[in-house]
């Protein structure tokens, strides 16, 4: 396990300058993670020193994102994290961007009573947590075409990531995919759809995550207008 020094050298890696209670939060929601890998199966990795690097250190590669495109974490950003499972990546993000509103959207009852037993054990004022298939939720006037920024970890493809998450993007915002090696085969696939969505594909960045030997990037989406559909699926 690391000690705080090597990890706030890491954390800087990934463009964040982060504070003492900081770590301390992010150590706490990673024994949370932990106990919690053991009833829930939250994640395919058990080790906890590889569940900071594939898992915590991956969520927060955004931060090298806002780094490069110059966006100001400190206003307040409206995020919605789509099937975030464990709180990946939401979670890690709202431990850093307290000015902002942090809603993390998840089906699965017992999935549910972990993010909002995890929420308040963090004291993570800035996040609510949202029960519902994503089709669903995405047609409620609330959450439809309403968010800064949309995220999404899953690994489905970026032609099934598109349709789920581009309605809670507002016009201007950004979807961020996360994506490994298989990215540029099923971008391919999947730009006619996303064209479809309302949206452009505005870039790709390359993640460089501490200690990960592994490729991982960011798949930027622009949401350029609203589709006629809400809920294409």
């Amino acid at each position: 396990m690391k000690n705080n020094l090597s990890l706030r050298a890491n954390l800087k890696k990934l463009c964040i300058n982060a504070c003492d209670k900081e770590i301390n939060r992010l150590l706490q929601y990673l024994e949370l993670l932990y106990a919690g890998n053991k009833e829930l199966n939250l994640t395919g990795t058990k080790d906890k020193n590889q569940i900071l690097i594939r898992h915590i250190f991956d969520s927060l590669g955004i931060f090298q994102y806002f780094n490069i495109c110059s966006i100001d974490i400190k206003k307040n950003i409206k995020i919605i994290d789509v099937g975030t499972g464990a709180g990946l990546p939401g979670i890690p993000i709202s431990l850093f961007l307290k000015n902002s509103e942090i809603f993390l959207l998840d089906s699965k009852k017992k999935i549910i009573d972990f993010l909002e037993g995890t929420a308040a054990k963090l004291q993570l004022l800035n996040t609510r947590v949202l029960s519902g298939r994503a089709e669903s939720v995405a047609q409620n006037i609330e959450y439809f075409n309403s968010f800064d920024i949309v995220t999404a970890r899953a690994v489905a493809k970026v032609s099934i990531l598109a349709e789920i998450t581009l309605p809670f993007c507002r016009v201007g915002g950004t979807v961020v995919l996360y994506k490994s090696r298989k990215l540029h085969e099923e971008l391919d696939e999947a730009e006619s759809k996303i064209k479809a969505m309302g949206a452009k594909v505005e870039g790709i960045i390359d993640l460089d995550i501490p200690e990960l030997d592994e490729y991982r990037a960011l798949l930027i989406l622009k949401k350029e207008f609203t589709n006629l559909f809400k809920n294409p699926r």
